[in-house]
């Protein structure tokens, strides 16, 4: 048995986000090398999982963008690059962003767009995971034996 058949999914889709953002908030109080963890946890999530419906989406291929540099840059002399080089440094946001929508047409225009099927979105719009009980594995085992020992 595996937590995916033991957990329903949509448990599993709320665990997997707090345990995402746990992450992320514990990394400082990790030490550097192996950790070993033998624990048992008994928790109480509650929330809601959404998912959206699947649909397809258009994907318009990509030029990687150090392609195109270089086929502008094969095209100008030495002075000219060094003089682009410097602009670009201090381009304009509004310039940049309107060049890359022109490539980006342009770039459709020759590769074409790809229709591709999606999932459609999971989110968690509302979620709570409160920790009930935690303990180490070995000390549940003792009580256990203890449990089995007094029956």
């Amino acid at each position: 048995m595996t937590i995916a058949t033991e957990i329903s999914p949509a448990a599993l889709v709320l665990l997997a986000k707090e345990a995402a953002a746990a992450k992320k908030t514990t990394r400082d109080a990790l030490t550097v090398g192996d950790t070993d963890v033998d624990e048992i946890v008994t928790l109480h999530l509650t929330g809601t999982v959404r998912t959206g419906d699947d649909y397809e989406q258009e994907i318009v291929a990509k030029a990687d963008p150090w392609t195109l540099l270089a086929a502008a840059l094969s095209h100008l002399n030495g002075v000219t690059v060094d003089s682009l080089t410097r602009e670009a440094v201090t381009a304009d946001p509004a310039l940049v962003a309107s060049i890359k929508k022109d490539a980006k047409a342009a770039i459709a225009a020759v590769k074409g767009p790809t229709l591709t099927q999606c999932r459609g979105k999971v989110t968690t719009p509302a979620l709570g995971v409160a920790v009930i009980d935690t303990m180490a594995a070995e000390a549940a085992a003792t009580l256990d034996a203890a449990d089995a020992e007094v029956a």
